[in-house]
């Protein structure tokens, strides 16, 4: 009776383990190894990089759609809070922030259609205990840990418009507030 209860015991020993490991640790390693192969590739700290159109040719990461320009920062708020300022754009577009554990943590449009649209959208990225409060309308973002990054997405299926999307990545702003 007691080795099917040592076993139990072990494997619950086992799975609890594997799962702490999995939901805790992966994803942290996950985005540091990709903020790693991003830096490796030339993309600066707090600065907007257009990210090629996507073809079978410049294809990086699994299934990016064709149909949207991507704009990407990485962003570290261990100085103090990061103000992001993105431009809106005419159809589908957005802005998402994702923390150092891969979580969105942030996911705001960037539709100039929509009744709230203002031509662009700010927010503040900053640790629990950094001043936020003085950035007025922006809106606050606050993570766990100083690592981040901020992603844009609009709808350019055709050149022509991912075109007119990369004029919108020097006005966008992603820098020490």
């Amino acid at each position: 009776m007691r080795i099917p209860f040592i076993g139990a015991l072990a494997f619950g020993i086992a799975f609890s383990a594997a799962h702490f490991l999995t939901l805790n640790a992966l994803p942290g390693r996950i985005m540091a190894k990709a903020r790693e192969a991003m830096v490796e590739r030339g993309l600066p700290l707090h600065h907007w990089q257009m990210s090629p159109r996507v073809t079978p040719e410049t294809q990086t990461i699994v299934r990016p759609s064709p149909d949207l320009a991507y704009a990407i920062c990485l962003v570290d708020v261990s100085e103090g809070p990061v103000l992001i300022t993105v431009p809106t754009w005419p159809e589908y577009g957005s802005l998402s922030v994702f923390d150092a554990r891969t979580d969105n943590v942030y996911a705001g449009s960037l539709d100039a259609r929509l009744p709230e649209a203002t031509g662009e959208r700010r927010i503040i990225v900053a640790l629990k205990g950094q001043d936020v409060y003085s950035f007025g309308d922006a809106e606050q973002v606050i993570v766990s840990k100083p690592e981040a990054l901020a992603l844009v997405r609009r709808l350019a299926p055709t050149q022509a418009l991912y075109d007119a999307a990369a004029t919108l990545a020097p006005a966008s702003k992603c820098g020490p507030a």
